[in-house]
């Protein structure tokens, strides 16, 4: 036994040196602070993923030496392989390899191997075999298990032990403090996923310290966002006015003139252009108004969270000396929004008090007619009402009942066979209500006589599925079929209508509002490709063919007629579009593309 876990001690020591090939990709500066934790995760986290390894490895301790031998050869060479594989991996898609990958490379489609590669395979599979060889040999005929070599395994294991806790406990600090150059080390490591608890945290920080964001070198970020510095030019133009209405768990098929009159007839009557095939970027509240702020894929998330990167849109707004009103029902701190989207808004709104989303939605319309009326006429406004009672399938008690039957919603008792009209009829019900509190908005705009000089954007931040395609789905956050991703989008007061009308049939994104926004009404002269991945609506679509969403823990290429799923194993699906796997090749072409989106900001312009 203690002549395996000296096998598996040497294995850490070589993983972990090959582990700092992750660190020097370009564009990857850490200060010291970053680069001694990264010492101590990579240790630590090395020691769990051999722990395992061991356990797996005991039975073998039962069987003939030569054989025992052998099968710890292949194992823990051809990890060692693959750990090195990674590196290369990452060196050039800033990202992990997955089985996702490795379907693509190994497709044909993309990438061919010529004979030199695999006779460079070869070699590293035969180097790698003769180096755990070579271990094993010196191990079990000239490394004696004196009392020495016992205590120096000891504290190798104490050292080990102690590199993984202390690794984890400065990350969940770190985390919570959004101290960057800790956490961004959690890219650079494959299967790392460091603790974090807000509840411990919040148990010590009772002063609530939590808010205060450390000022970032972004040099030390890895993340070229933008590609090169946005050059502005309002001065011969008179801002206008920009407005976001979004409901949380919107699905594309309830806007309509009998779920939701008053936006309906007010989209009618003010020239508004809706788009019908419109997504959004993800499933998901984190990822949907990511890709909404960002005009990138969710995709990002993490990098961005934790180096608390600002929207552009934003900082745009605030260079131009908007007015900026966020009005949010739910906490903005979760997801965790003021460390991204809003990062660079002092004195942020957080939440509306607590109590049910439909009386934090009346909250934040009141709130929102309080501010805009009170607020400084003399520059242009922006706002951004996010509302929240369909997600939580909500209204008031009192508020009359227009869809029946209606029932109760407990996801406890949700199934496939589950009558989806009761659930679906509260669900309305709560749209129709939050559709009546916006008819107050559009009243103010049109009393203050700035409706003409406001651009209103009205969508969801993703949908919400009701068992749609009778696989038991419920809710969001679980596929990237039309239930869940498609949403209602309305524009209304835009110039150049004619150029958006000629979209609106064309297959859209949450990604292609920033580019649209900066370049027509924030007049940035960059082009689009700096600071996005979207397209311009004002500009005819006449080469999209898919679009990339995502969630928590997985991504999709989507195109009209099927789903490429990759899940957090990194394992890949190809699905039609109502979720149903099937026995077919993807286009690979599209996923390369989408990886090269997914890459595209932590590459360093040429």
């Amino acid at each position: 036994m203690k002549k395996l876990y000296s096998f598996v001690l040497i294995n850490i020591f070589i993983s972990s040196i090959i582990a700092i090939r992750y660190f020097v990709v370009p564009g990857a500066l850490f200060n010291w602070t970053g680069i001694t934790f990264s010492i101590f995760a990579v240790i630590g986290h090395f020691f769990s993923v051999y722990l395992l390894l061991l356990i797996i490895c005991i039975p073998l301790l039962w069987i003939k030496p030569c054989l025992r031998n052998l099968i710890l050869i292949v194992l823990f060479g051809f990890f060692q392989i693959g750990l090195f594989i990674d590196t290369i991996v990452f060196q050039q898609y800033r990202f992990h390899i997955n089985l996702s990958v490795i379907s693509m490379v190994f497709s044909g489609q993309v990438v061919d191997f010529s004979l030199f590669t695999y006779c460079l395979m070869l070699t590293l599979i035969i180097a790698s075999l003769c180096l755990e060889c070579f271990i094993l040999y010196w191990i079990n005929n000239k490394f004696a298990i004196a009392h020495t070599k016992s205590k120096f395994l000891r504290l190798s294991t104490i050292f080990l032990i102690f590199a993984f806790f202390i690794s984890h406990i400065v990350h969940m600090i770190a985390f919570y403090y959004a101290y960057s150059p800790i956490m961004v080390v959690k890219e650079y490591i494959p299967l790392y996923r460091p603790f974090t608890s807000k509840k411990i945290m919040e148990f010590f920080d009772k002063q609530g310290q939590r808010k205060v964001i450390y000022e970032k070198d972004d040099e030390h970020t890895g993340i070229h966002y933008p590609k090169h510095t946005l050059i502005i030019n309002s001065d011969n133009n008179k801002p206008q006015n920009i407005m976001f209405i979004v409901l949380d768990s919107w699905r594309y098929d309830t806007f309509s003139e009998q779920i939701s009159p008053n936006t309906y007839h007010f989209a009618q009557q003010n020239n508004g252009v809706i788009f019908n095939n419109h997504y959004s970027t993800g499933n998901a509240t984190r990822t949907g108004i990511f890709g909404l702020f960002y005009g990138i894929p969710g995709t990002y998330w993490d990098a961005f969270l934790r180096n608390s990167v600002p929207s552009l849109f934003v900082t745009t707004l605030q260079k131009e000396n908007f007015n900026i009103g966020i009005f949010t029902s739910a906490k903005v701190t979760a997801p965790e929004f003021d460390r991204t989207v809003f990062a660079t808004i002092k004195n942020l709104r957080i939440s509306s008090h607590d109590g049910p989303a439909s009386s934090r939605d009346k909250q934040i319309t009141n709130d929102w007619l309080a501010w805009y009326k009170q607020r400084d006429t003399s520059k242009p406004s922006f706002s951004f009402l996010f509302y929240d009672a369909p997600h939580a399938y909500d209204f008031p008690d009192d508020f009359e009942v227009k869809f029946k039957p209606i029932g109760d919603l407990d996801y406890m008792t949700l199934n496939n066979n589950t009558d989806p009209v009761p659930i679906f009829n509260r669900y309305k019900q709560s749209v129709y209500y939050d559709d009546y509190l916006l008819q107050n908005v559009y009243d103010e705009l049109i009393r203050s006589g700035t409706l003409d000089n406001t651009l209103i954007i009205i969508t969801g931040d993703h949908g919400q599925e009701m068992n749609d395609n009778k696989l038991g789905f419920w809710g969001h956050n679980g596929n990237y079929t039309d239930a869940q991703t498609k949403v209602p989008f309305i524009i209304i007061g835009a110039k150049n209508l004619e150029q958006l009308k000629d979209n609106a049939a064309k297959l859209t994104s949450h990604e292609d509002v920033v580019p649209s926004l900066m370049k027509h009404y924030l007049y940035v002269e960059n082009d689009i490709s700096d600071y996005s991945t979207g397209y311009d609506l004002f500009n005819p679509i006449t080469n999209r063919n898919w679009l990339l969403m995502s969630n928590y823990s997985s991504y999709a290429v989507r195109t009209p007629d099927n789903i490429y799923l990759v899940n957090r194993l990194g394992i890949s699906h190809y699905m039609d579009s109502h979720n149903h796997e099937i026995d077919a090749t993807p286009n690979y072409s599209y996923i390369q593309a989408a990886i090269g989106n997914m890459r595209y900001f932590y590459q360093p312009s040429n």
